[in-house]
């Protein structure tokens, strides 16, 4: 990276403030960590009624097979994948719909 000398004499209250370019890309990343928040909240609301409902008319021999894979019980799978529909909808709807439920 070459400096240009002619920049570089020039002072620095000519330059910029470079305490107001820091504020501002702080504000921009702020936004957009906020922008990115909203819209993962809207997406987990439209995922959620799906995947309860998969969790919920899942038949009773899948989620038997489920329980015995993971080593517990019927309820305990049920609540468990209950559970996952509300935190982790896109989860629950990735593998309920491979079990073919």
């Amino acid at each position: 990276m070459a400096f240009d000398h002619g920049i570089l004499n020039v002072s620095l209250a000519k330059r910029g403030n470079i305490d107001s370019q820091i504020d501002a890309y702080k504000r921009d990343v702020a936004k957009a960590k906020v922008e990115l928040a909203r819209a993962n909240t809207a997406r987990m609301k439209e995922l959620r009624p799906i995947a309860k409902a998969l969790v919920e008319n899942l038949p009773a021999h899948i989620l038997g097979a489920m329980a015995i894979k993971a080593g517990a019980s019927v309820a305990a799978t049920r609540k468990r994948l209950q559970s996952e529909a509300h935190w982790n909808p896109a989860l629950v709807i990735d593998v309920l719909s491979k079990k073919g439920a």
